[in-house]
């Protein structure tokens, strides 16, 4: 249960939010893992200040990392699409799990660095055999559904009066 509900089970949560919610922005769902985390964090911290297991220099030191960490975080989530947000998201719990499993620090940059350039070129095979241009920049921009490919020109409204043109 501490693995479901612990500060460090965001990730875990994250995963399972994606895959029950997977038309959900990818920002809500941070937000959602934050609302979640927030009360626990506070909830947890009050209750080491009452029975005196409360370490300044500790939760000094969580505090100056996490703020800046969290504040970046939330600008980046809230302006980056979506898809980036997940591939993201799995080179992250890759690298994450690699260290946890025991790998060296080079190891796991090299995991990491491979799993960047094969991802980028499973991606870009997997757009170009569907039909698309490998990278994103390099298609071209379609017109909005809606919206015409040509612009077309302005008629006045109904039972308005035209100014007559030049004969």
């Amino acid at each position: 249960m501490v693995g479901v509900t612990s500060v460090g089970a965001g990730s875990l949560i994250i995963v399972f939010l994606l895959l029950l919610y997977p038309s959900i922005r990818v920002g809500q769902l941070v937000e959602t893992d934050l609302v979640q985390a927030v009360p626990l964090v506070a909830s947890v911290s009050l209750g080491h200040l009452f029975f005196g297991d409360f370490a300044v220099g500790l939760a000094g030191s969580i505090l100056v990392d996490a703020l800046p960490g969290v504040w970046v975080g939330a600008r980046v989530s809230s302006r980056s699409p979506g898809s980036l947000l997940r591939r993201t998201l799995v080179v992250i719990l890759l690298a994450s799990g690699a260290k946890l499993l025991g790998a060296s620090t080079s190891l796991v940059l090299l995991i990491t660095a491979t799993a960047l350039v094969a991802g980028a070129g499973m991606w870009a095979w997997l757009r170009v055999r569907h039909g698309e241009a490998p990278l994103v920049w390099q298609e071209r921009r379609r017109p909005r559904r809606g919206s015409p490919a040509v612009a077309l020109p302005q008629l006045p409204p109904m039972g308005q009066a035209t100014a007559p043109g030049p004969d």
